[in-house]
């Protein structure tokens, strides 16, 4: 659908995000006829699948990319948050590679993270994946540029 890069102290590239929907959830939003903050949060609380796709630009501490996205969550339970922390350890370990990719993908109230080097794990429980879609597409995100880049795609497909 689009996306954009995570930049850190506004100039240091971390990350890349693509933001990715399944053809019928593309298709119902397309008919929904939602813009804006409207859409996104349509897409975040979505109960069809879609991935976040994180490529990073460079190497970083598997404990930095944990602590981010874990402090990024909002309103979702300490044990839920203490179950998804779990599940990015294990996949990214001690270090995250430059080039590697982190797959987060939704369906329902389900969460499966996964990258091309590990096992994926999953995670299930409710408010997680709105949460962490509005990380990205929220209002306040963490990186202007993935919701713009996301907002110009989908606005290119219901073109």
């Amino acid at each position: 659908m689009g996306g954009g890069t995570r930049y850190k102290y506004g100039a240091v590239k971390v990350y890349a995000v693509g933001v990715y929907l399944d053809s019928g959830g593309v298709a119902t939003l397309k008919r929904s006829g939602k813009r804006g903050q409207a859409l996104f949060d349509a897409v975040s609380g979505s109960r069809t699948a879609k991935t976040l796709l994180l490529r990073f630009h460079r190497s970083v501490g598997g404990k930095a990319v944990v602590d981010a996205l874990r402090d990024a969550l909002k309103g979702v339970s300490k044990p839920l948050v203490e179950r998804f922390e779990a599940a990015l350890k294990a996949v990214l370990g001690e270090s995250v590679a430059r080039g590697a990719q982190l797959y987060l993908t939704c369906k329902a109230d389900s969460l499966y993270v996964s990258d091309a080097a590990a096992p994926g794990q999953t995670v299930g429980g409710k408010g997680l994946c709105l949460a962490l879609f509005g990380v990205y597409l929220g209002k306040q995100p963490v990186s202007q540029a993935v919701k713009d880049g996301f907002e110009a795609g989908f606005a290119a497909l219901a073109a």
